[in-house]
């Protein structure tokens, strides 16, 4: 079955940090959060996706298709959000739809308008009038408008009070629901992970210490632990690596 996400022995070597032989892989229908600690290489990994870096070896495929060699139709299926996307930031939220729609083999008008009524978000409002909050659920809106197969978010929540992370998670599970599409999401907020990741992936210094779902993590992290211990993803850190003797193993992991 082809997957929504996989990376295949991704390297990208440069003279101060290297990207090591990454692989994972995420099942259609299902959140990943991608976590690790600064400098671990979440950010490159999402601009490889987004193919701003290209000289990397393996392969990054989206619903099976390569994201060197088939750029415009893995732009057509993916859907990035983050602070710095590029919209024009002058005009209306609707005149940057129909500037951007074109592009989109699968636009939708109806979806468009609906979530920006969900959002209470007027299609009038200039873009440089949004607010960071309301940027990021017009992004969601203009997400879903094109029916990606796989929402890629870096960082979405990064500064946002508990009130607004919540409300935004609920969405996030919600478009899910309804597109029946994957997200994969970085965040420092691991308290977000613990309501809607099915599967979380840990880089370190570029390379992966492991991929795997909520459960088994859970699983493993009970093992030598009392019964009434709680996981949290947050329990994979301590105060400077990973716990839980690299994260049980690295070597294990993979």
């Amino acid at each position: 079955m082809v997957k929504a996400l996989e990376f295949k022995h991704v390297s990208l070597t440069w003279p101060d940090f290297k990207i090591d032989d990454v692989s994972f892989c995420l099942e259609k229908g299902y959140i990943m959060g991608l976590v690790g600690y600064n400098g671990a290489g979440k950010t490159t990994l999402f601009r490889m996706m987004a193919n701003q870096y290209k000289n990397y070896t393996g392969e990054i495929l989206i619903e099976g298709y390569d994201c060197r060699r088939q750029e415009m139709k893995v732009k057509d299926i993916t859907a990035f959000i983050s602070d710095d996307q590029i919209f024009f930031y002058e005009e209306s939220i609707n005149r940057n739809a129909q500037i951007y729609s074109p592009y989109y083999s699968n636009w939708d008008w109806d979806t468009f308008y609906k979530y920006l009524n969900e959002f209470e978000i007027s299609s009038e409002t200039k873009i440089k009038n949004l607010s960071r909050g309301s940027f990021l659920k017009f992004q969601l809106a203009f997400a879903a408008a094109h029916h990606p197969v796989l929402y890629a978010m870096d960082e979405p929540t990064a500064g946002f009070d508990p009130v607004f992370r919540y409300d935004f998670l609920r969405i996030i599970q919600n478009i899910v629901a309804r597109e029946n599409a994957s997200v994969l999401i970085s965040t420092h907020n691991t308290s977000d992970l613990d309501k809607i990741a099915d599967y979380i992936t840990m880089l370190d210094n570029g390379r992966v210490l492991f991929s795997k779902d909520v459960e088994t993590l859970s699983d493993e992290y009970r093992n030598g632990y009392s019964n009434n211990q709680v996981f949290r993803i947050s329990r994979l850190f301590d105060k400077g690596r990973w716990n839980r003797q690299q994260c049980f193993n690295s070597s294990n992991m993979q």
